[in-house]
């Protein structure tokens, strides 16, 4: 078998067995503003701009004017998944501060094929919540549907019913699983108050935040005014025997950097033992109005059904990792060695489907561009391969 055959084997399998496990969900660079033809409903307006984007030539501005409590709202439905994950860039005006209390504003939640596809985000069987407060990134989940009202841990750890005594009262799997009806699972934060709109008339949910702030006030690596890229994993946990196991997973990124992680989350009991995760909401909220003008842009999400392995390595040496970017890109890549003396190499740049079928193939010019040919939208392997028959590969989408 040829060296050239060979790779084609080594990718194709890798595909088959990898790539292939994963499929984009949803894909929006905000390029266009008819979303009710892309799929996305209960009405998200065209708030595009071109004054703002990470790609392409807009993005999604989510603007709160003072005293407001909305940036705007809207909904896509996808493909029922056990696992999801969502990637977005993200930019804050110069002078957010969101809601200027500890809690909101929501930005985006993940609802489940449980509640009705117009369900208030807020009262639901499951919501998974990305956000941010004061800076510091949050996951939180929420499920008041399923609060047991027989038996309240409250957060000031008093009890409501449970015949006087929470340790002994026999719960069945039709309970919450965020904080109402016990505390199962991985923890961070906590929420359990009476709530009149909520369907047992308690708000049940918990949240887990990065150590420290993020979106920071200053110029620097960390500053709210400059795009970054939050990535985030949700992973339903296992049912035996009927019962809900607490092997979850939640995982946020920022700009790379893995800041919260936890693999003993329970997201469903055995009351729900098929409950699945299928539709996106954005919503910027503020229940106590916005207390400035102040806006938040988005561009370039991405929604999967699994976590993408974006840098897999093929036969890496020491020093001779590389960063492609964009991902997602359009027409272009960039290009950048960890260590330039690679260069001397005069190494090539390949891409394959995910069937393993070269659809271009570049000698890498100094500059790093590359200028991409017309290429169906998808996922595809990058190889950056030397004569000396080492290789790097990674992952991109092409939108």
């Amino acid at each position: 078998m040829s060296h050239h055959n060979f790779l084609l084997l080594v990718l194709s399998l890798r595909c088959a067995t990898a790539m292939d496990a994963q499929s984009v969900l949803l894909f929006e660079d905000y390029e266009s503003g008819d979303f009710e033809a892309k799929g996305w409903y209960d009405g998200l307006p065209d708030q595009r701009t071109n004054a703002e984007y990470k790609n392409g030539m807009y993005a999604y501005a989510g603007h709160f004017a003072q005293g407001s409590t909305s940036s705007g709202a809207g909904r896509h439905l996808f493909t029922p998944s056990d696992k999801v994950y969502l990637s977005y860039w993200v930019k804050y005006s110069a002078n957010y501060i969101g809601s200027g209390v500890s809690y909101h504003p929501h930005e985006w939640n993940i609802l489940t094929d449980a509640d009705w596809i117009y369900q208030g985000p807020a009262d639901t069987y499951l919501t998974a919540y990305i956000e941010q407060n004061a800076g510091r990134p949050i996951l939180a989940l929420q499920d008041s549907k399923n609060v047991d009202p027989n038996c309240i841990l409250l957060n000031n750890d008093n009890v409501v019913g449970c015949n006087g005594d929470f340790d002994s009262y026999s719960f069945s799997e039709n309970r919450s699983v965020c904080s109402c009806n016990g505390l199962i699972g991985s923890l961070d934060r906590r929420d359990c108050f009476p709530s009149s709109g909520s369907s047992h008339g308690y708000y049940s949910s918990r949240a887990w935040a990065a150590d420290t702030i993020y979106f920071r006030n200053s110029a620097g690596p960390y500053y709210k005014n400059d795009w970054h890229l939050v990535e985030t994993y949700f992973e339903m946990n296992s049912i035996q025997n009927d019962i809900g196991i607490p092997d979850g997973k939640i995982r946020y990124w920022y700009d790379g950097q893995l800041l919260i992680s936890y693999d003993s989350i329970l997201f469903r009991t055995g009351a729900h033992p098929d409950l699945k995760f299928n539709q996106l909401f954005y919503g910027g909220y503020i229940g106590v109005g916005s207390p400035v003008d102040q806006t938040w842009w988005v561009d370039d999400l991405l929604l999967m059904d699994g976590l993408p392995d974006t840098t897999t390595q093929v036969m890496t040496l020491e020093n001779h990792d590389w960063q492609i970017y964009p991902n997602p890109a359009h027409d272009a890549l960039i290009l950048r060695p960890d260590n330039q003396s690679v260069m001397a190499d005069h190494p090539i740049f390949d891409m394959y489907t995910t069937t393993g079928s070269l659809v271009f193939s570049k000698v890498i010019d100094p500059n790093n561009e590359i200028i991409l040919p017309k290429l169906i939208p998808g996922l595809y392997t990058c190889m950056i391969r030397y004569h000396t028959g080492k290789m790097f590969t990674q992952r991109i989408i092409i939108h």
